[in-house]
C-alpha cells in the first residue's frame, strides 16, 4: 500500500530531507557554541590585570583554545602566566568546556523557567549521546549532581596531601587541580606537572581517580544509580562496553609500556609501576598530567602512549580521543566479517547498523583529520622537531590529551595555529565537523541507486 501511494512515499522523503538538514544545522550551531566560547575566553583573559607577566598573542590565543577544549597543552607556564583572578576565570573556561556549556546553561535555564527549549534539549542530546531511555532533565541534574560531588571530594583529599607538601595556598591548588583533573584538562599551576609529588600517593591517586572517573562518562554514573536504586535490571550496553574497555586498555597499555621502557624497569618496581600506571592513565584518559616525563620514554614507549591517545575516552564523559565504543563496535565488526555473521554483536547483543557506521566514519575521519595536521605542521616544524615529536603533539591535540614531549612552546607560530585547530576539532569531535561542513544536496527526482559489487 505504501510503495504504491505516491503522496506516502513524498512525504516520508520530505520528513528524512527534514530531519538531515535540521541535524546538521545543530551540529553547526554546537561547533559554532564551542568557537564563541573559545572568543570569549579569548577576550576575557586578555586584559593585563589578568596576567602576571605579558604573553605574546599566538601564545594567548593557544592557551584559551587549549583551556576551552580542555586539551592542557601549554606553549607558556600557565601557573606564572596568569595571576589569581586569570586562574579562576580559567577555571570557568575549563569546567565549561569540560562538563559541557548546553549542560551548565541548560540547569540556569531549567532553574528559571522549569522548563528547557527545544533547540536545547537537543543540543544536549548531540554533545552526550545520551541515551533514549533517558529523560534529558534528570540526565542534567545528575551530570551536575555527580560533577560537584566528585570535585569537592577530589578537592578535599588533595587539600590534605598538598598541605602534607607545605604547598601554598593548598584550598585553591586543590579545587584548581580537582576541576581540572576531572574534567580531564591536565592544566596545573605547577611549572612540572605533577611530577614533584610522583611520591605523594594522596595527591597522585586522587588525580588518578578524578580522571578515570571523567573519562568513564556520564552515561556510566546514570546507568549506575538506575541499577542501585533497582530502576533497572541491568546496566546498559553502552556502560558495560566503557567500563570493559577502559579497564582493558587501561592493563593492557600500562603492561606494554612497561615492557617498552628500559629505563621505567630499571627502576625499585613500585617506583616503576606508580609511574607507569599514571602515564598509562593521563594518556588513556586524555587528562595530561605527568609524574614522569614523556620526552624520556623509549620510542617504543612513546608509539604506545601515542596509541593510548588515539584510543581515548568514553562517550558522555570529559576526555577526548577516537573512543572506547567506537573501538569496541569496530572490534565487532572486524570479528562479524572474520565468522561471516550477518549481525554484528558485542557482549552477546546486537549493535545497531547506524552505530557501526558511525564508527567507521568517526574513525576514518579522526584519522584523515589527523594526517592532514601532521603534514601541515611537518611542513612548517619539521627542521626543527623530529617526526614522532610532532606526531605525538598532533594526536595528543586532536584528543585533547594535552601531553608533551616538550615541544610546545617552541612551535613556530604558525605550528601552534595548526595545534589550535586540531584541539577545537578534538573538543568538538571529528565527525561534528564534517558533519558541520555538510552541504545538503539531494537531487530530488533520485528514486533509485543501482548495487555493484566491489572489490576489497
Amino acid at each position: 500500500m505504501i510503495g504504491q501511494n505516491p503522496r506516502i512515499l513524498k512525504f516520508i522523503k520530505k520528513q528524512l530531507d527534514l530531519c538531515l538538514t535540521n541535524h546538521t544545522r545543530l551540529v553547526r550551531l554546537f561547533v559554532l557554541g564551542y568557537f564563541l566560547l573559545t572568543l570569549l575566553a579569548i577576550i576575557s583573559l586578555s586584559p593585563p590585570f589578568m596576567r602576571d607577566n605579558p604573553i605574546a598573542l599566538i601564545d594567548h590565543i593557544f592557551m584559551c583554545f587549549s583551556l576551552v577544549s580542555t586539551t592542557g597543552l601549554a606553549s607558556v607556564d600557565f601557573g606564572s602566566s596568569y595571576n589569581f583572578l586569570g586562574q579562576i576565570f580559567a577555571l570557568l573556561y575549563i569546567q565549561l568546556g569540560g562538563v559541557g556549556f548546553m549542560a551548565l546553561g541548560s540547569l540556569i535555564i531549567l532553574r528559571s523557567s522549569k522548563k528547557l527549549p527545544d533547540m536545547s534539549n537537543q543540543l544536549l542530546k548531540l554533545e552526550f549521546s545520551i541515551p533514549k531511555r533517558y529523560p534529558v532533565l534528570n540526565f542534567i541534574y545528575g551530570i551536575v549532581g555527580f560533577t560537584l560531588v566528585i570535585e569537592i571530594i577530589g578537592a578535599l583529599l588533595l587539600y590534605i596531601g598538598f598541605k602534607e607538601e607545605g604547598i601554598p595556598d593548598p584550598i585553591w591548588n586543590a579545587i584548581f587541580h580537582s576541576i581540572s583533573a576531572f574534567c580531564t584538562a591536565g592544566f596545573s599551576l605547577f611549572g612540572d606537572s605533577l611530577t614533584g609529588f610522583k611520591n605523594n600517593p594522596v595527591i597522585t591517586y586522587t588525580i588518578f581517580g578524578l580522571s578515570i572517573l571523567g573519562s568513564l562518562g556520564f552515561i556510566v554514573f546514570i546507568d549506575g544509580l538506575l541499577w542501585l536504586g533497582k530502576k533497572s535490571h541491568s546496566i546498559t550496553l553502552t556502560s558495560k562496553i566503557i567500563l570493559f574497555g577502559t579497564f582493558s586498555i587501561l592493563i593492557i597499555g600500562f603492561m606494554l609500556v612497561y615492557l617498552s621502557d628500559p629505563t621505567l624497569r630499571a627502576m625499585p618496581f613500585l617506583t616503576g609501576f606508580n609511574l607507569t600506571l599514571f602515564q598509562t592513565m593521563s594518556a588513556m584518559t586524555t587528562v595530561g598530567f605527568n609524574t614522569y616525563e614523556y620526552g624520556n620514554l623509549s620510542q617504543s614507549g612513546m608509539l604506545i602512549i601515542i596509541l593510548l591517545m588515539a584510543l581515548g575516552a568514553s562517550p558522555s564523559g570529559t576526555g577526548g580521543g577516537i573512543k572506547t565504543t567506537t573501538i569496541t563496535a569496530l572490534y565487532a565488526t572486524m570479528n562479524g566479517v572474520i565468522h561471516n555473521r550477518d549481525k554484528i554483536s558485542f557482549f552477546n547483543r546486537i549493535i545497531p547498523s547506524d552505530r557501526l557506521n558511525l564508527a567507521v566514519a568517526t574513525l576514518f575521519l579522526y584519522v584523515l583529520i589527523l594526517i592532514l595536521g601532521l603534514w601541515v605542521i611537518n611542513i612548517s616544524d619539521g627542521h626543527q622537531h623530529s617526526f614522532i615529536n610532532l606526531l605525538f603533539e598532533s594526536v595528543s591535540a586532536l584528543s585533547t590529551a594535552g601531553i608533551s614531549t616538550g615541544i610546545t612552546a617552541d612551535l613556530s607560530s604558525f605550528g601552534k595555529v595548526i595545534i589550535c585547530v586540531l584541539m577545537f576539532i578534538g573538543r568538538v569531535s571529528p565527525l561534528a565537523i564534517g558533519l558541520s561542513i555538510i552541504i545538503n544536496h539531494h537531487n530530488s527526482t533520485e528514486t533509485f541507486i543501482p548495487e555493484e559489487d566491489l572489490a576489497i
